[in-house]
């Protein structure tokens, strides 16, 4: 992906919340998916990585730990729409497990270490691991195998990313 020299990626909404970007909320909800579009921008189908987030996004809770004490899940469903909104992919929340796919996963509470494996850019293969705690967001590309090692009160939320058509389908034998 070419970088302009402001930074910008081409296609993805830049900017604070007065940007104007079609179909995402105003304030702390629409900055968080702009870094996130941003961050998906940089990623998308090379390799993994993790987002720390300077904004918060609402349906996400605030980061803390004590975020699994809310009584109502994140709406899954709108979050997926609203990444979609903000990265032009198309977007659908993942019903369980850990599907196969382009996927964000959103760390909502607790802490969980991820283990992906796959090819490198260079064509070697690269194994990483990553802590994500409450707040975090995890890119794993399409044909990386990922396992989680989740604490007692790790909850998170997965998002699958299709870049061609509305939905790619879900492989057997994943979790």
């Amino acid at each position: 992906m070419n970088m302009p020299v402001d930074g910008s990626v081409a296609g993805f909404p830049q900017g604070g919340s007065e940007d104007g970007s079609p179909g995402l909320p105003v304030g702390p909800a629409g900055n968080h998916l702009r870094e996130t579009a941003v961050f998906v921008g940089l990623h998308f189908g090379r390799a993994p990585g993790v987002l720390w987030p300077e904004h918060d996004h609402p349906l996400l809770g605030d980061g803390q730990d004590d975020a699994e004490d809310r009584a109502v899940p994140p709406d899954v469903g709108l979050l997926a729409a609203q990444v979609a909104a903000a990265t032009g992919l198309a977007a659908r929340p993942a019903a369980t497990g850990v599907p196969h796919g382009h996927l964000l996963v959103h760390q909502v509470a607790g802490a969980t270490t991820w283990t992906v494996a796959g090819a490198g850019e260079d064509g070697r293969d690269t194994s990483v691991r990553y802590r994500l705690r409450a707040g975090e967001v995890l890119y794993v590309p399409d044909g990386w195998s990922r396992t989680a090692e989740p604490t007692p009160a790790a909850r998170w939320t997965v998002v699958v990313l299709c870049p061609d058509g509305p939905e790619q389908p879900v492989r057997p034998g994943t979790g």
